[in-house]
């Protein structure tokens, strides 16, 4: 493949993750990916109950975000930006933590609202996937989940964003692993009443799941080694096995969640938070599976970018 400009560096700085994805738009209209990386910052830890993001988080992020940057350099990268999703929004001190990672690390990072979050992980979900030609997309995140229904041209029909995600369920309800029964109750009652406040969407549409739940539950199911194996991108998830997954879950202790080899030893606190909320979303919409997509929104980021470096305004 040749292309005739410079590849650029989409990062997505999430609640719980900071992911990067370096592509390039070739001369023959393909797009080459060439770097795809993933580490758990927990940005979002106590934006929920202090509304700020924490020194030591600030700390992490830009170390991880100083290590992205020379990656990205080191294959040519020209322009690299960083998005920040829900801990961001939510986050008091959001001023400070863009200034010091411009200033500290020297990389631009924008913030990104629920409506935009949940567009840009529509466009990418559906990157290198087979998709119907029309179809929705839930992306649970660490402090929001967004859904979006849209065509296969890209063209988005309706999108939307609650304030439930992995984290900050865990940090509301799970104080312990195992939680309670009342604990469980009182969470789910939590999700469901936040996801009925998102448009509904019907029981015929296919569903894309992307992000940490949706990738780690596929990976439990398929046995695969890493969220890059060749069978879970596209991996069809039943909601009997996601209904089984999370009563297992629910009844395991943090040790026992983190012997499972799928689970990174930095989720295995709010994978059954996350996977409560999948249940619960395909419960309120009559769903009976979701397609697994290891993409998601720094696709749809990238994508953006690049139609940008192709038409500069």
């Amino acid at each position: 493949m040749q292309s005739s400009r410079p590849p650029v560096a989409a990062i997505d700085l999430g609640t719980n993750t900071v992911l990067m994805v370096v592509g390039r738009a070739c001369d023959d209209g393909r797009i080459e990916i060439l770097d795809d990386v993933h580490q758990i910052a927990r940005m979002g830890r106590g934006v929920d109950e202090h509304r700020r993001v924490q020194p030591d988080a600030i700390d992490r992020v830009c170390r991880m975000l100083s290590e992205y940057r020379q990656r990205a350099e080191a294959l040519g990268v020209e322009y690299l930006c960083a998005f920040g999703t829900s801990a961001l929004r939510d986050a008091a001190n959001k001023t400070e933590v863009i200034s010091t990672i411009q200033e500290r690390v020297g990389v631009e990072l924008v913030e990104v609202d629920g409506a935009d979050e949940a567009r840009l992980t529509f466009r990418g979900a559906a990157f290198g996937l087979d998709v119907p030609s029309r179809y929705g997309v839930i992306d649970i995140g660490g402090g929001s989940t967004e859904i979006a229904v849209g065509r296969d041209t890209g063209h988005v029909e309706l999108s939307a964003s609650a304030d439930v995600g992995a984290v900050r369920v865990t940090e509301r309800f799970f104080s312990q692993l195992p939680p309670s029964g009342g604990e469980t109750r009182q969470a789910t009652q939590m999700i469901a009443s936040a996801l009925a406040s998102l448009p509904s969407i019907s029981s015929d549409i296919p569903i894309i799941g992307v992000a940490g739940t949706v990738t780690t539950l596929g990976a439990m199911d398929t046995g695969a080694a890493s969220f890059d194996d060749g069978k879970l991108n596209g991996h069809k998830l039943s909601y009997d096995t996601i209904s089984h997954m999370s009563d297992k879950l629910l009844q395991q202790t943090y040790e026992q969640i983190q012997a499972i080899p799928q689970i990174n030893a930095q989720r295995a606190d709010i994978i059954s938070a996350g996977a409560l909320i999948l249940r619960q979303f395909l419960v309120l919409g009559g769903h009976r599976q979701v397609l697994v997509s290891t993409r998601g929104i720094r696709y749809g980021l990238l994508l953006e970018m690049l139609a940008q470096q192709r038409s500069p305004s």
